[in-house]
């Protein structure tokens, strides 16, 4: 395993470096709950976007690598544990996890909706933009225990990022997303870190926590993040 830094805070382990340099290391997990590089950006010619579509393929290889070793972390080494994966996208990164699932044949179980009760800025020629989305990938029979749940779940969110990170997401997400797919004790993995918020639910709402982040500075605030969630104490012994 490669890292530049691991840290060691209660029950959370955070690594700082590549996540597919760590990931094959690391034992089962019983979920993952994530939020990657939507990659959205294409190469322009001066007057306008070129054909994106070739990025778009070419991306898939990497969700899928890392989506890969996810799974066969929730699947364990006799690869029939039960668990899942929430990615967050958008409708532009939409196509690029189709592709991705399809080529590991790890299919989409269901897709949420994230309305952020908030309207977003947009150009003058599109509608501006108000939810994004997660999607949800299971193993070994995983399911949700309230099968009332619906896929739009209203999470008030806006341009201020508290903690400075521009993909941000809500604690009140995270924890839902915690709350709905894990069970007290169990462990989360959060492959692309940020500033910590996955871990921040996660640990305050008892379950143990692995996190992986590139950058530096977001790994620091992640560290002090998760270390204050367990000096208030945990919601839930």
């Amino acid at each position: 395993m490669t890292y530049r830094r691991k840290e060691t805070i209660g029950d959370a382990v955070l690594y700082l470096g590549e996540c597919m340099d760590i990931l094959p290391a690391l034992g089962k997990v019983d979920a993952v709950i994530t939020d990657p590089p939507y990659g959205i950006n294409t190469k322009s010619d001066g007057a306008g976007k070129l054909s994106p579509w070739a990025d778009l393929c070419n991306s898939a290889f990497w969700y899928a690598a890392w989506q890969q070793q996810c799974r066969s972390l929730i699947e364990g080494p006799l690869r029939d544990g039960k668990g899942c994966m929430w990615s967050f996208l958008n409708w532009r990164s939409m196509v690029t996890f189709q592709k991705a699932s399809a080529d590991i044949r790890w299919p989409i179980e269901s897709l949420l909706v994230w309305d952020k009760q908030w309207i977003g800025p947009g150009g003058t020629s599109g509608l501006r933009p108000s939810y994004e989305l997660c999607a949800l990938y299971v193993t070994g029979g995983f399911s949700i225990a309230n099968r009332g749940l619906p896929d739009v779940q209203r999470w008030k969110w806006s341009s201020i990022k508290p903690n400075g990170h521009p993909a941000e997401k809500p604690i009140e997400g995270m924890e839902w997303l915690v709350t709905h797919s894990t069970q007290p004790g169990q462990l989360v993995l959060d492959c692309f870190m940020g500033s910590g918020t996955t871990g921040v639910a996660a640990v305050s709402l008892g379950r143990q926590f692995i996190g992986i982040e590139i950058d530096e500075a977001f790994f620091d605030i992640a560290c002090e993040r998760i270390a204050a969630a367990y000096a208030q104490g945990r919601l839930f012994a």
